[in-house]
């Protein structure tokens, strides 16, 4: 049992929080035309969205692929794209509502990469605090 909890849970800063969503899949299918200057662009806006609009979305390395995009590079991110989906009992200082608070990770991988390990690599350096959305439980 306890191989199962050490896949499910993962530090994050100083807070441990739990896997509750990992979604892998290949972000050309469907593709058919494009660049992969164009497929960067593409993402980014996509990102940049998804960023103004909701807290708690972190793009790993999104700097790096903007500055691809801007530079032109010529090869394609890899294939597969991946979002995880990390919660734990943390709440704002202030906050005595009942909740959670929420991370969205998302990063591009080579397929057969383990997305566990690699998820484990991303979130370490992170701040939940200052990256956690918190949703108030629902009755």
């Amino acid at each position: 049992m306890t191989g199962n909890l050490e896949l499910r849970t993962f530090q994050v800063g100083g807070i441990r929080a739990e896997l509750r969503q990992l979604h892998l899949w290949d972000d050309l299918e469907g593709m058919i035309e494009g660049t992969p200057y164009l497929h960067r662009r593409f993402r980014i806006m996509q990102w940049e969205k998804q960023l103004a609009d909701r807290p708690g979305v972190y793009v790993h390395d999104l700097e790096g692929i903007r500055a691809d995009a801007a530079a032109r590079v010529d090869t394609w991110l890899p294939r597969t794209r991946v979002r995880a989906r990390l919660s734990a009992s943390w709440r704002p200082d202030g906050v005595s509502d009942p909740g959670h608070s929420e991370v969205s990770v998302e990063w591009f991988q080579q397929a057969g990469e383990d997305p566990f390990s690699r998820l484990a690599e991303i979130v370490r350096p992170l701040d939940w605090t200052a990256l956690a959305r918190f949703e108030v439980a629902s009755d």
